[in-house]
């Protein structure tokens, strides 16, 4: 049992390296975003290791607050961040003002660029 737990540890260990990693690289926020949950739940399951390698059950609690922790914070985070995109003009395909394209000539059908 013990040699099963440091192997899953050490399996644990390097996912949590190459979460940081993507962290560091990540190249939008919502890829930082979800590797910081993907992070909280590798810590989670170390947690969950560690209390089971030790047989006591005396890191519930903390396994529910880093649980409940991890769901606030991405909730929190991913509406701030639709919070701020929200407010920026779209600049998607086909984004622009309605109507048909300008050529930079006034249209004499409209008065208020015919005068």
């Amino acid at each position: 049992m013990n040699t099963i737990a440091l192997a899953a540890l050490a399996m644990l260990g390097a996912a949590a390296v190459i979460v940081l990693v993507r962290i560091a690289r990540g190249p939008s926020n919502l890829d930082r975003i979800v590797a910081s949950d993907i992070l909280l739940v590798v810590v989670i399951a170390g947690v969950a290791l560690e209390s089971v390698r030790q047989r006591t059950a005396t890191y519930l609690p903390l396994l529910m607050v880093l649980g409940l922790v991890a769901f606030v914070g991405g909730v929190a985070v991913t509406r701030f961040l639709s919070r701020d995109r929200d407010a920026e003009p779209d600049a998607g395909p086909g984004a622009g003002p309605a109507g048909p394209p300008t050529t930079g000539r006034p249209d004499p059908t409209d008065p208020q660029e015919a005068s």
